[in-house]
């Protein structure tokens, strides 16, 4: 399998997570690629996917964009059942919330930390202040759900991580940037379970370095 990313991508993240969670370096090679360079942008690499997007996921003739269904995949590929589980109701849990990070919880999140954090590693300017008081809305919304449904809970379906937890928490650790405005104090189940996350082998493997300068 070969697997194309690149850096201080949440998507590319919790694809790379998996790989590593399931055991999978020896059998997937990874292609990273250097995005503000343009090393993405070419006719072959377009062939493999038109929306000339990482990440991407090629074995044999199958080429798979998108993170969520990549993780599917790598785990139905590794029988792991207990990370993504395959019976009826499980399958049906991780694709709710896999569905609900896309539109909801970090499309709010994705917009704070892109202009908190993200922004100015990518030399694209001041933080917009508006645009981030109009994505704090949103996910004190959608972070209340959230941190309701992690009350008692370590993992988002129970007590052992799963591919929803790598989805939804993909964002997390711009969002634990010191120079994040992201509210996290304010729903202590998401920060515990942020933490619990973060602290795993395969997920803190893959810990996004930003660059010196969006610490100033």
């Amino acid at each position: 399998m070969k697997l194309y990313i690149t850096d201080l991508s949440p998507n590319s993240r919790r694809v790379l997570a998996t790989v590593h969670h399931l055991g999978l370096e020896d059998e997937t090679e990874i292609q990273k690629f250097d995005l503000l360079a343009g090393e993405h942008q070419t006719e072959e690499f377009r062939a493999i996917n038109p929306n000339v997007k990482v990440p991407v996921l090629v074995d044999g003739d199958l080429k798979l964009w998108e993170a969520n269904p990549i993780m599917i995949y790598l785990a139905d590929h590794q029988g792991a059942e207990d990370f993504c589980p395959g019976d009826r109701v499980g399958r049906f849990e991780i694709l709710r919330w896999q569905s609900w990070e896309v539109q909801h919880f970090n499309r709010a999140l994705g917009d704070i930390v892109w202009e908190t954090v993200a922004k100015q590693v990518f030399g694209m300017g001041a933080p917009d202040q508006d645009k981030i008081d109009a994505a704090l809305v949103n996910f004190r919304r959608f972070g209340a759900v959230l941190d309701d449904h992690l009350n008692g809970r370590d993992f988002i379906l129970g007590d052992g991580v799963t591919a929803a937890d790598f989805a939804v928490g993909s964002h997390s650790a711009l969002a634990l940037h010191p120079q994040s405005q992201v509210p996290l104090g304010e729903f202590g189940n998401v920060e515990a379970w942020i933490h619990r996350l973060e602290a795993l082998p395969g997920w803190a493997k893959t810990a996004p370095q930003a660059p010196a300068e969006a610490a100033e």
